[in-house]
């Protein structure tokens, strides 16, 4: 039961779109022409990270600004957060409970996230959300699982979170196999391999691309070491609505998914308001999705 597209889905991508065609250096026939291409695949029934990727990568191939159009950004927002990683670490060990309000800090910067055509939050602006309860917490059953596993797999989103991502390792108890996948080429400010490492993550992860052209992991188009360690993981962490969008419906026990609920598409289809930080995992009850 994929997450199934909707007129506003469109709406989302012509923003997006219109946004990121002007970083490209490309003129508005582009932006048509590109938004055109996702429209369709929308209208063949095509889940959003999947409908766009063609258009994601003629606008690589088109930009006139380099193929990764977010590399500033990413750099900012990854170079700022390291500027907070110590005195957060310390914040958060100091905590009642410290791998919980990591994995609340990391939710939150889901809030980094390009794909609407939105403005990136200010950082100081950021880290003040981080003491902000999440809607829908259920941390301390993933902790409790994490402790019976071997492996944890945890699925990458946007460059800047990633540092976030790498305090939770660096603080956890979690002395299994670690696994970071990022996306296979640039798109949007999701983060690829080297903006992991910018971050920091190869230290406290095996890092590992998707290989997959898509903003999302999605199983079934896995394969090689990247479909091994999915497969094999004990536990997965799911970052983002992109990686929530490709894995749907699929009722897999291992996943909790960690985001910010930023559409109304994934509002009506989880239940849970929109604006809301969630970390829980998702399963079909009666044709419906339900939050666990």
């Amino acid at each position: 039961m994929a997450l199934s597209p909707d007129t506003e889905c469109f709406e989302c991508f012509k923003r997006g779109f219109s946004d990121f065609t002007a970083r490209a250096g490309l003129p508005p026939e582009d932006c048509d022409r590109l938004i055109a291409m996702v429209n369709e695949n929308l209208e063949k029934g095509l889940t959003p990270p999947v409908a766009g990727t063609e258009s994601w990568a003629l606008l690589r191939e088109l930009s006139k600004t380099g193929s990764d159009i977010f590399a500033g950004e990413k750099k900012h927002f990854t170079k700022q957060m390291l500027l907070h990683y110590d005195r957060l670490k310390t914040t958060f060990l100091n905590s009642r409970n410290p791998e919980s309000r990591a994995l609340a800090a990391g939710t939150w910067c889901n809030l980094v996230d390009s794909g609407q055509g939105t403005p990136l939050p200010k950082i100081q602006d950021l880290v003040q959300t981080f003491s902000t309860p999440l809607t829908v917490d259920r941390s301390t059953e993933f902790l409790e699982s994490l402790r019976q596993a071997d492996t944890l797999l945890v699925l990458g989103d946007n460059a800047g979170e990633t540092v976030i991502d790498r305090l939770f390792l660096d603080i956890t108890s979690f002395r299994g196999n670690r696994y970071y996948m990022t996306r296979e080429l640039p798109v949007m400010n999701d983060a690829t391999v080297s903006d992991a490492e910018m971050a920091g993550l190869d230290l406290v992860a095996e890092l590992v691309s998707s290989g997959i052209d898509v903003p999302a992991v999605i199983p079934e188009m896995l394969t090689g070491k990247a479909k091994q360690i999915y497969d094999s993981a004990d536990i997965i962490l799911a970052k983002g609505q992109g990686n929530l969008e490709g894995l749907f419906g699929l009722n897999d026990s291992r996943v909790y998914h960690s985001f910010v609920v930023k559409c109304p598409v994934v509002s009506r289809a989880t239940g849970i308001p929109m604006g809301s930080g969630v970390f829980c995992r998702l399963a079909g009850t009666g044709g419906k999705i339900a939050y666990l």
